[in-house]
């Protein structure tokens, strides 16, 4: 089975964007924002099967987000030459939904969301399947640059839903499925795993690494950036 190769020639380059761009944030005053770290946690095989078990999950919801919105953009293409009126139709749908639903928590980036999840407060169990379609329909209607961080925000929230059904802490596995879930849609599986290690901290890391890899083998075989080219496929059995 070939999950893929490094390109080796690739790692400077992408050293230096991140050097360059962390330094360039540091200057203009962002800061980085700060989460829970995950405690020290014991290697499980029990541990190991449901997690790779939720890996699936996200992976599969990873593959239904970029579906999803390759295909609102297809169609919108195709029935709205106008892209004007697109992003004019797409954002009354997003206005709509927000008023039927009567909340405002699935606007914008949606940062709350990943607070409750990752704190233990909690959100409701179809929180990741209500950002998961908001964003959809604004991505796939013209509005750009916004992916990124819905993604986590879709992850975090189907990671604290997966706890209480696979009997696992469910702000220990929003922190897995925060970055899993971002590694399939991404197909960078390498890169998320060491970012969710950044960010929790360590005590996970195997369980970190499982999930975002497992999700990525289960994320179909497209993905966010239509352009991402692989020297390989991920492999023949399951895309």
């Amino acid at each position: 089975m070939t999950v893929g190769r490094v390109r080796y020639d690739a790692l400077i380059p992408c050293l230096t964007a991140a050097l360059v761009g962390d330094v360039t944030a540091r200057l203009l005053g962002a800061t980085h924002s700060h989460y829970p770290q995950t405690v020290l946690t014991a290697l499980d095989a029990g541990l190991l099967v449901k997690v790779a078990v939720a890996g699936v999950l996200f992976g599969l919801c990873a593959w239904l987000f970029s579906a999803l919105t390759h295909a609102i953009k297809r169609t919108a293409a195709r029935w709205m030459a106008w892209p004007p009126l697109r992003t004019a139709i797409g954002g009354a749908v997003v206005v709509g939904l927000a008023l039927l639903l009567n909340t405002t928590d699935y606007l914008g980036l949606s940062l709350p969301l990943i607070r409750q999840s990752l704190d233990g407060t909690g959100v409701i169990a179809l929180a990741f399947l209500l950002k998961l379609v908001f964003t959809a329909v604004t991505l796939g209607t013209g509005f750009v640059g916004g992916e990124v961080t819905p993604l986590f925000v879709i992850g975090a929230t189907l990671g604290y839903s997966l706890g209480g059904v696979l009997g696992i802490d469910p702000a220990w596995l929003a922190s897995v499925g925060f970055v899993a879930v971002f590694a399939g849609a991404s197909n960078t599986p390498l890169a998320c795993a060491l970012m969710g290690i950044e960010l929790f901290g360590g005590g996970a890391a195997v369980y970190v690494v499982v999930g975002c890899f497992v999700a990525y083998l289960f994320s179909g075989a497209g993905g966010i950036y239509s352009t991402q080219r692989r020297e390989s496929p991920k492999h023949g059995a399951l895309v």
